[in-house]
């Protein structure tokens, strides 16, 4: 018999809307620990609907989950068939559609922890002003400055507007993840190398 009855797995435990699925042999355990994939799965649900989550992430309120990827069976088997992901790898949902909410089969992808770090834009954290640029009281004065490898952030100098500090850090942004794309590109998803070598930051990022 497998982890739990067929009934028991069809209903919604997972924060009201996931479930197990109807594959009975596939349990969310493995040598009595939650093994990494259920873990993943279970926090892209958490990330949807957890309104404590959403407290300390208010990025992701309005993001939900579909239909097939609220049934872990279903979600454990696109996961097996994906190819270009590796042990510690992130899933990801809107380098494919940029500012895509749903997490499904279309629009996910799994890309690399150094990818993932370079398109997280932190703009809780980056203040008043545009992205990738900050303003120096003491030089009076607009600074442009681009993270990079390990969210190390690289100077790029001092500009008189808001603007061109701007369009400096566009360039330096734009340019890292084409070099990240073709660090990358015999390893990833051919759809994500695409979108990476087209990517385009925006004024409204």
């Amino acid at each position: 018999m497998g982890y739990k009855g067929l009934e028991a797995r069809m209903k919604p435990t997972i924060r009201g809307v996931g479930y197990l699925g109807s594959n009975l042999d596939l349990k969310p355990t493995q040598n009595g620990k939650l093994c990494k994939i259920y873990t993943q799965w279970y926090n892209m649900i958490t990330r949807c609907y957890s309104e404590a989550f959403h407290q300390r992430q208010p990025t992701y309120i309005d993001c939900y989950v579909s239909d097939d990827f609220k049934d872990y069976s279903k979600w454990r088997e696109w996961y097996d068939n994906y190819q270009y992901k590796q042990d510690d790898w992130h899933l990801d949902k809107d380098l494919l559609v940029k500012g895509n909410k749903v997490y499904s089969e279309n629009t996910c992808i799994f890309i690399p922890r150094e990818i993932n770090q370079v398109l997280t834009k932190r703009a809780a954290s980056r203040g008043e002003h545009l992205i990738g640029v900050c303003w120096n009281k003491k030089d009076k004065a607009f600074i442009a400055r681009v993270s990079k490898n390990k969210g190390k952030r690289e100077h790029l100098g001092f500009f008189k507007t808001e603007i061109e500090a701007y369009n400096a850090y566009k360039q330096a942004k734009e340019s890292f993840i084409k070099e990240q794309a073709n660090k990358w590109k015999s390893q990833i998803d051919d759809r994500a190398y695409n979108a990476l070598m087209n990517y385009t930051v925006e004024i409204t990022d």
